[in-house]
Order: C-alpha cells, then sequence, then structure tokens
C-alpha cells in the first residue's frame, strides 16, 4: 500500500508501480530508479504542490513544485510521455 506521507508531505496523488526513468549522479551513473509519482503537500504551505520521483522502498529520489495541483499533473504527462495515471490518496 502506497504510504500516506512522504518526506513529511501528505500525499495527494500518486501513480502505481511503473518505470519513470533514474536519476542520474553528474558522472552518468545511475543514482536510483523512478518507480513511483507523487503528488504531496507540506502542512502548512499555499499554493505549494511537489511532483515527487519515489524509488521502490517509498523513497522520495528528486522533486519539483509547482504552484497547483494541474501544473504537477500536466507536467508529469508531458514529461513521461502520457503514461501517468493518477489514484487519488485517501
Amino acid at each position: 500500500m502506497f504510504p500516506k506521507i512522504l518526506d513529511n508531505a501528505e500525499v495527494l496523488y500518486y501513480t502505481a508501480i511503473d518505470n519513470f526513468g533514474a536519476i542520474y549522479y553528474d558522472t552518468g551513473e545511475v543514482f536510483d530508479s523512478v518507480k513511483y509519482l507523487a503528488i504531496c503537500k507540506y502542512p502548512n504551505t499555499a499554493n505549494a504542490y511537489y511532483l515527487f520521483q519515489v524509488n521502490d522502498s517509498y523513497e522520495v529520489i528528486g522533486d519539483y513544485l509547482f504552484d497547483t495541483i494541474d501544473e504537477c499533473m500536466s507536467t508529469a504527462k508531458s514529461f513521461y510521455s502520457g503514461n501517468v495515471f493518477w489514484i487519488k490518496a485517501g
């Protein structure tokens, strides 16, 4: 089951496990594989939504900050060639 909290942020939406690429070191070596995407919000923040890249151990390995959930979703869809299907948390 996908966690309700990642990196102390509330999970609002997440994807099923998939292969969303990898995070690389500057040397080109693979740091970790992105297996999930999640849209999250930290407590006490207004208009700040994070698109998290998550590994298979449910650790956040990358993030992007946006003003809206729609921006998170559209960026993910664009970046990952439309292969993103969101599951509402809760």
